[in-house]
């Protein structure tokens, strides 16, 4: 008297869902809003240099504490989607979806871009 449970793995009802098209979905989503995310950090970091009573864009850096309270905030702005999208396109690729690596190495290399081109021209002074 016991009955057979179907994983949704092997789940073959018509309609079924695999298990890692959802995680797939938001990975792809959350590749979409990376341009806006990037939209936003400089609006962020604009604004909070300007905040502090600094010219955005002037010819010289204003000293580090200021540039790391404004710089800080806007990377994390501006990585947020792209973390999100190495999370659910690992899940996907864990659950089934072998496509879910695209946007976890799309969010990869977005990630490194932007921590790169914050850093490096205020270590070059350039």
């Amino acid at each position: 008297m016991t009955s057979m449970q179907r994983s949704p793995a092997t789940d073959s009802t018509p309609g079924a869902v695999p298990p890692g098209r959802r995680p797939l979905t938001f990975a792809w989503i959350s590749v979409a809003l990376i341009p806006v995310a990037f939209i936003a950090a400089m609006f962020v970091g604009d604004g909070l240099i300007s905040l502090q009573g600094y010219e955005p864009g002037a010819e010289q850096f204003p000293p580090i504490g200021v540039t790391l309270l404004a710089a800080i905030p806007a990377v994390l702005v501006m990585i947020a989607p792209a973390v999100v999208a190495v999370g659910f396109g690992f899940r996907a690729r864990n659950r089934g979806a072998a496509t879910g690596i695209v946007p976890a190495v799309i969010g990869i290399v977005v990630i490194a871009y932007a921590i790169v081109a914050n850093t490096l021209p205020r270590l070059l002074g350039a």
